[in-house]
């Protein structure tokens, strides 16, 4: 009987367990709204440097001796107004506004060759030059041939946006932003932009970009008319 009773204890100190477990790991972080929709807004305007660099129409360029291949040297007044010199510069920059495995990801995508195994399926967006005897940073050199992933100009509506919950250690925020394309034409499209605090602060953990849509108001109409 003492057996027997030991025994269910037991088991049912093991389940306690896993359900206190479960309901630890899988609940949602606590966060101050209003703290989260300023860091948003904040973050947003400085994204926006970012995302013209790594996904826009890039760096300045001009033809130079320095020229290899597609490689150009960067534009020294077009980065004095970005604000770096240097791609340690844009690093630090960039992570001062995404997260820290955003950021990799942006390294190891844009700011390093693509690569499957040992196959070679994109060029880097950018690279640092070196001078050969003092090994200091001298100049970015820029892909030319590089085909930007935000082809349109994109203007976020900061008074849109609102807190839409969080998912572990995520807060997801929604806003409205105009989406205008090289012909006039605009669109106003819903952003999700997922946030993390880090140690020093909340950060941006994915892109916040988006191009024009052709299709959007079909694809609007169509959704309407299944819902009725």
């Amino acid at each position: 009987m003492k057996g027997a009773l030991s025994k269910a204890v037991s088991v049912l100190l093991v389940l306690l367990f896993t359900v206190s477990l479960f309901t630890l790991t899988s609940c949602n972080r606590k966060y101050d709204e209003t703290e989260v929709i300023e860091e948003t807004k904040k973050l947003l305007k400085e994204a926006e440097m970012l995302n013209e660099v790594y996904y826009g129409s890039g760096i300045k360029y001009f033809d130079s001796e320095e020229d290899k291949g597609n490689y150009k040297k960067a534009n020294s007044i077009h980065l004095e107004e970005l604000g770096f010199s240097t791609i340690d510069g844009l690093k630090e920059m960039t992570e001062k506004v995404f997260s820290d495995e955003y950021s990799a990801l942006l390294y190891s995508t844009i700011l390093s060759p693509l690569k499957d195994g040992d196959y070679y399926l994109a060029a880097a967006r950018y690279y640092q030059a070196y001078d050969e005897e003092t090994k200091e940073p001298t100049f970015i050199m820029v892909n030319s041939g590089y085909s930007p992933m935000m082809k349109d100009n994109i203007e976020y509506d900061l008074d849109t946006v609102k807190v839409d919950g969080a998912k572990k250690e995520r807060v997801y925020v929604k806003l409205n932003a105009t989406v205008t394309n090289s012909e006039g034409q605009s669109q106003i499209t819903e952003l999700t932009v997922t946030l993390i605090e880090e140690d020093d602060g909340w950060k941006i953990d994915g892109p916040t970009y988006a191009n024009y849509n052709p299709y959007k108001d079909v694809y609007e109409e169509l959704k309407n008319k299944d819902i009725k």
